[in-house]
């Protein structure tokens, strides 16, 4: 069940890129910022020189900013404006609206693991009707991507109880941020290999179940999630946009007579996959999540990158966006209001308009269409 997520696009070369893997114990500074500029649609000043009202850039919330000095926070240092990189130049905002990124491991993925993961063919993954039959417009929808969160990148202290669902039992004590990523990805895989699914969620809290290992995850329904087949959608605008004549009853009764839904996204066609296999643009709708409302689409990409843009490069890649088809990231939602602090004090922000995408991110939809008749197993 994928929570929440956002994407960017990158480079075939940071893709393919040979990554160092050795874990660091200690979190690293990237060298990059994230912007607070609340309220203002057309973005925030970055100016030519501290204390100037000469502006270079301008910069959105949420969007992340590389620093001049990279190897080193000038938020922690006393500095009242941070250097930044815009472009060929260089600009000044002020510290106290930037916020660190930090990785907590320089890993990246094994290239030679994302050529192993598997791509079902249409033949076996379809339990009723042809992808050939007859395609019904959806409309555009707006993608993100999902993967399944891995230990190995989140080293330090394990704080994090995760318990058993149904036993109660302790599964493992991991640190705070894969805990966190493992949230919000809903599946996730322990270094000693076991296999984690969120499952019941309680006064807030997740418990979990234990898949076996090698598998990728558990949808909706029991569906299992197929790296670059599955997808999350919203089930109750999918029915209303095929205009189906059962879209008035229940969203659980939707759910189910939708669950597994073939859909065919012509931008898909033809991208190559590491396993030397190349896409052929159908997706199953089997899964759902928090943030994947109306016409939004999160794909489901197994152990590669979900494409989070904080990350470092080797981190966030995954076919579909190397091929240029680009998901939407925080700052393509640019007005937003203030929502308290967090327990560490950090301050929270919430989108005032929350289909802003639609504007300035238009160029990010897909084609979609449902295949009539056409459903994938569980």
């Amino acid at each position: 069940m994928k929570i929440n997520n956002f994407i960017v696009s990158v480079s075939a070369l940071a893709f393919s890129a040979a990554c160092v893997t050795t874990a660091q114990a200690v979190e690293l500074f990237s060298g990059k910022y994230k912007v607070n500029c609340t309220n203002s649609p057309q973005g925030c000043a970055c100016v030519a020189a501290p204390n100037s009202k000469d502006p270079i850039a301008l910069l959105l919330h949420a969007q992340p900013v590389d620093g001049v000095q990279s190897s080193t926070d000038a938020t922690k240092n006393g500095s009242t404006w941070v250097e930044l990189k815009a472009g060929e130049k260089s600009c000044y905002y002020p510290a106290q609206n930037l916020r660190p990124i930090y990785w907590e491991s320089d890993l990246c993925p094994d290239n030679e693991h994302d050529s192993k993961i598997p791509m079902r063919d249409m033949v076996s993954m379809l339990s009723a009707g042809s992808s050939t039959s007859e395609r019904i417009a959806l409309g555009n929808l707006f993608p993100t991507f999902y993967n399944i969160a891995d230990e190995s990148y989140h080293p330090g202290p394990k704080t994090n109880a995760l318990y058993e669902a149904g036993t109660g039992n302790l599964i493992a004590r991991v640190s705070k941020s894969f805990h966190e990523d493992l949230d919000m990805e809903g599946t996730g895989t322990l270094i000693d290999g076991r296999v984690l699914n969120v499952a019941n969620r309680v006064n807030g809290v997740w418990d979990y179940k234990v898949l076996p290992r090698g598998a990728f995850g558990i949808g909706i329904l029991n569906h299992n999630l197929h790296p670059y087949r599955s997808v999350a959608v919203d089930f109750v605008h999918l029915c209303k946009q095929a205009k189906l004549d059962f879209c008035s009853l229940p969203e659980s009764e939707i759910k189910k007579r939708l669950i597994g839904a073939l859909m065919f996204m012509p931008r898909l066609q033809g991208i190559a996959l590491p396993n030397g296999k190349t896409h052929d643009g159908y997706v199953c709708a089997q899964d759902v999540g928090g943030a994947i409302e109306l016409d939004r689409v999160d794909i489901f990409v197994g152990p590669l990158g979900g494409g989070n843009p904080y990350l470092k490069e080797c981190r966030y890649a995954n076919p579909f966006n190397v091929a240029g088809v680009k998901g939407l990231v925080p700052f393509d939602w640019r007005t937003y209001e203030n929502n308290g602090v967090d327990a560490t004090g950090t301050p929270r922000f919430r989108r005032t308009q929350e289909f802003e995408y639609r504007t300035y991110a238009a160029h990010k939809a897909l084609d979609t269409y449902l295949v009539k008749g056409a459903f994938c197993k569980p």
